[in-house]
């Protein structure tokens, strides 16, 4: 996890300013128009063009991004598996995370991979469903419904990079490779704190949606300790344990740690210490000694 490649991004300012002008307000009546259909016909094209547009936000200063020496299938780059994922991981390792949690960065990162090969622009329109992305695109260009397309290039941007306007946990839940390294990340630093499981093992705890999601927004935004780095890894473990088996069970296991945090200070006791007051609160294993 060494930390040493501060690369080129996008220019955040600039991309914000694209953003909010390709995501008019409901108001504006500007959904479903011209610039949102020209926008999702760039990216259908799979060409330089739309890479050349997403240039033209504004780039900073840094080193070209490095990318993978694999090409992605739009199904492997929507749901990596364990080898791609390991992939994606090395090949940003050096990435400052103060950058690599930023959406301008990840946008930066997926033009470099589209310019190289490795995907297509098109990958970013596909549905949750798995309809393809230019099939998706073709849909709402032939049809008359405003709200679908602007939900194809809602789609589009979040996993270009994410929306700055979702705030920071957007890197970590819209765009693929971005939440795919973040996974790796977590699993890695739970794998060096216990060395239980394997990162194999401590990542797919984290695939499931209900879980990865909620830990997102609670680090990020709802209660941030649960990112501290002797709770987190701590969570992650006992994911693998069988804890959190349900949407609620993770938001139940999470507010309780928040609780006890108030009133013990959990970071300041340990990651083993932690991780044993979760597994006899939630799994009935060892008594604390």
């Amino acid at each position: 996890m060494g930390n040493s490649l501060f690369i080129e991004t996008i220019d955040r300012t600039g991309l914000e300013r694209a953003q909010k002008g390709l995501l008019p307000k409901r108001a504006s009546g500007a959904r479903g128009g011209g610039k949102q259909r020209e926008f999702i016909r760039l990216v259908a094209e799979d060409q330089e063009g739309f890479c050349d547009h997403v240039r033209s936000w504004g780039l900073t200063t840094g080193a070209l991004p490095p990318i993978t020496d694999r090409r992605l299938s739009e199904k492997e780059f929507a749901n990596p598996p364990w080898s791609t994922e390991c992939a994606i991981a090395s090949t940003w390792a050096a990435i400052p995370v103060s950058q690599v949690a930023r959406p301008e960065t990840w946008t930066r990162i997926n033009i470099e991979m589209m310019e190289h090969g490795r995907i297509k622009s098109s990958f970013l329109a596909a549905s949750n469903t798995g309809e393809s992305g230019r099939s998706r695109i073709a849909k709402a260009l032939k049809g008359t419904d405003a709200q679908e397309v602007d939900s194809c290039v809602r789609t589009v941007l979040r996993r270009l990079g994410g929306v700055i306007e979702r705030a920071n946990r957007t890197a970590f839940l819209d765009c693929p490779l971005a939440k795919t390294w973040w996974r790796h990340y977590f699993a890695t630093e739970a794998h060096s704190t216990f060395g239980r499981h394997s990162r194999e093992v401590l990542s797919a705890a984290l695939r499931p949606t209900y879980r990865w999601e909620r830990l997102v927004e609670a680090m990020v935004s709802k209660l941030t300790i649960i990112g501290d780095s002797a709770i987190r890894p701590a969570i992650i473990e006992c994911f693998a344990e069988g804890a959190g088996g349900s949407g609620q069970e993770v938001a139940d296991m999470l507010a309780w740690v928040g609780r006890r945090s108030t009133i013990q200070a959990l970071g300041a006791l340990g990651p083993e210490y932690v991780l044993q007051v979760i597994e006899q609160q939630f799994l009935g294993l060892s008594e604390i000694e």
